[in-house]
């Protein structure tokens, strides 16, 4: 006999339209602003900055793994396909 998930425990819980681990990241961006904001206040914006990539970071990239390829992607190295000769290509003075 094989044990089934109900379907309620399959969704992932949403608050006011985001998923539990970004609620969770923003809130505790929003306490680390506030507890550092006394001591320093550069510290305190960057607690503020991290949450806010964070979000954009979701909205721009929302599948799994789309942003690390994308950076895979843009570090690589390119094969370029040149239809000239090389000799040409180089100016001789």
């Amino acid at each position: 006999m094989e044990y089934k998930t109900p379907k309620v425990l399959e969704k992932k819980p949403v608050i006011a339209g985001y998923d539990l681990q970004t609620i969770v990241i923003i809130v505790a961006s929003i306490l680390l602003f506030v507890f550092t904001i006394f001591k320093s206040f550069l510290l305190s914006l960057i607690f503020l900055a991290i949450g806010a990539m964070y979000v954009y970071v979701n909205k721009k990239f929302p599948q799994k793994g789309e942003l690390t390829t994308l950076l895979k992607y843009n570090s690589s190295t390119k094969c370029i396909r040149i239809d000239q000769q090389i000799r040409s290509m180089v100016k001789n003075k």
